[in-house]
């Protein structure tokens, strides 16, 4: 079962995004339900918000394409693995395979070009994250800071419907080291055009939320729920 983040979840995002910045008794309703929100004026302040975990549910098939790669190299690995060495420790699961040089490159490859058909295939937007998205848009400037290569971050949004909310993303092509350095966010900050203490971050991972931190945003950790693949 992936991530997928209910009403209540949604709830929470807002309500923690509202009481950070101490903004006022303006609401915002969400599926009939009402909580605090921001009331700010577009541009005056901006949310940049991961992507995957957070946006959309990729990580399962993203730990899939790796999974199917090392098991024809006769090498097995399980959702625990891909937590602790991948989403914990920043490391490719696919060091499991033991491969160096050219063959290292390859297996890359093939993952990757793995991950490219699985992401046409599978329906990964993260429930009502659309509808949230609809609501708070019009009150802050909105990007995106993912650690997505920009091919992966097109066909992943080619069928989300979650662009139109955003005014900008940053893919990892448009800065020189990945999170928990914070190369990424700082990138967004000049994106949005704001000082960074105008700028909210929504992470879901330590690493995220240490790379937002050492770019001297706020950040909400924001999980949608659930656990990967047994």
């Amino acid at each position: 079962v992936g991530r997928r983040a209910g009403p209540d979840g949604h709830l929470g995002l807002a309500a923690r995004v509202g009481a950070l910045w101490q903004t006022s008794n303006e609401t915002l309703r969400y599926r009939g339900r009402m909580t605090s929100a921001a009331t700010i004026a577009r541009h005056d302040r901006a949310i940049l918000w991961d992507n995957d975990g957070v946006l959309v549910d990729t990580e399962k098939v993203f730990f899939e394409a790796n999974r199917r790669e090392l098991a024809a190299l006769g090498v097995e690995a399980s959702w625990a693995d891909f937590e602790e060495i991948n989403l914990r420790g920043g490391v490719s699961l696919l060091t499991l395979s033991r491969l160096e040089g050219a063959e290292l490159r390859a297996l890359y490859a093939r993952r990757d070009a793995l991950y490219s058909e699985l992401l046409g295939t599978e329906e990964i937007t993260i429930a009502g994250m659309g509808d949230l998205l609809a609501r708070v848009a019009p009150r802050f400037r909105m990007g995106i800071v993912t650690s997505s290569h920009r091919e992966h971050f097109e066909i992943i949004h080619a069928r989300s419907g979650l662009l139109r909310h955003f005014a900008f993303y940053v893919v990892r092509e448009d800065y020189p080291l990945a999170k928990p350095h914070p190369d990424s966010y700082l990138a967004g900050i000049d994106r949005a055009g704001l000082p960074p203490e105008r700028c909210l971050a929504v992470e879901d991972s330590p690493r995220g939320v240490g790379a937002a931190v050492a770019a001297g945003l706020q950040v909400v950790s924001f999980a949608p729920g659930g656990a990967g693949p047994a």
